[in-house]
């Protein structure tokens, strides 16, 4: 489920070893304490799946079930509550970290770790989509989003990836889902602070001597492959490109999936700017970003994105081009 509620930072993590794989968190240098591991700031699928057992069996289920629309104030609720604010404050790679309940044909939230802020009160409805599979999922088994998506709660714009797991009570039956969130609150500043680091890297005279028909040049590999670099080093980064004005409209030069994807772009694909892009045409002077959420779609592929631009100058100083990145999720439709 891309969470559309509640703030969060906080968490831990684990070693795990599963089907002989070993998961890529890291221990302690000391003996960890109830709630401390730790979490890299890019884990996969299969580590946020990990890590959501890993919490979910930490919570008492019995205590769980008997919570009730109207029991926020009780000693239950608050040690709940308590132990999933413990568990994030160790970790600052955690966004969110909430629990949630079937109630029907809706889920509810029962615990959520920033309730007496932004949270969710007990009984909070959230109705699943067809696009909620892998949340619906952690009911059953642990499970996690494909990767990183663009969410915004109250203004605040955020990326993350999920991870889910069923809490059983001592019986063995399920009670309830941890569902937790690692990411980072993504402010504009920091979309265009982004854009500008990563046209900081790209070499600017390279740039502007590559034309049409270039693509496999070791010059235009390397700034492919830079800018795929980037984006690898950038959890949420969705698209990383770079373009130049062409007359009265502008075209693409290096597309970090040009080769990869049937959707990229080649040198020379022209772009056209609609009356609603001044964030993409300033990027052509300045660090910009077009920070709204919204959609794009390349065949049968629909993105969710955020964008940050900055202009590529070359040695004398001059721009020969803009860099955009775009942070977001990316679902793959058949039509």
């Amino acid at each position: 489920m891309t969470r559309q509620n509640i703030l969060i930072i906080g968490i831990i993590a684990l070693i795990i070893v599963a089907a002989g794989l070993m998961m890529a968190f890291a221990p302690q240098e000391t003996e960890p304490g109830p709630e401390t591991l730790s979490v890299s700031k890019a884990p996969t699928p299969d580590e946020m799946k990990a890590l959501a057992a890993d919490i979910a069996g930490r919570i008492d289920g019995d205590a769980l079930a008997t919570l009730q629309l109207g029991d926020e104030n009780t000693t239950a609720f608050a040690a709940l509550r308590d132990q999933l604010n413990a568990i994030r404050a160790v970790n600052s790679e955690i966004l969110y970290i909430y629990i949630m309940r079937k109630a029907g044909d809706a889920v509810e939230y029962v615990v959520d770790a920033d309730y007496g802020g932004d949270g969710a009160e007990i009984g909070y409805a959230y109705h699943p989509t067809d696009a909620d599979a892998a949340f619906l999922a952690g009911f059953t088994e642990p499970s996690a989003e494909s990767g990183f998506y663009v969410g915004e709660w109250n203004g605040t714009v955020y990326t993350a990836i999920s991870g889910y797991a069923p809490i059983k009570d001592s019986t063995g039956a399920v009670v309830g889902q941890l569902d937790v969130d690692v990411g980072s609150v993504v402010t504009e500043e920091t979309l265009k602070n982004l854009a500008a680091e990563a046209a900081a890297r790209i070499d600017g005279d390279v740039l502007a001597a590559l034309e049409p028909g270039d693509e496999e040049t070791p010059a235009f590999i390397a700034v492919r492959d830079q800018l795929d670099a980037f984006r690898d080093t950038n959890p949420g980064v969705l698209y990383a490109y770079t373009m130049r004005k062409v007359g009265n409209t502008t075209e693409y030069i290096v597309d970090a999936d040009y080769g990869s994807s049937i959707y990229a772009a080649a040198i020379g694909d022209i772009y056209v700017p609609t009356e609603e892009e001044p964030p993409y045409l300033t990027g052509f002077v300045e660090p910009s970003a077009k920070f709204e959420i919204y959609t794009a779609q390349w065949g049968n592929i629909t993105a969710t994105i955020i964008s940050g631009y900055a202009p590529v100058k070359d040695s004398t100083g001059a721009v020969v081009g803009l860099v955009g990145v775009d942070m977001g999720s990316e679902e793959v439709t058949d039509r």
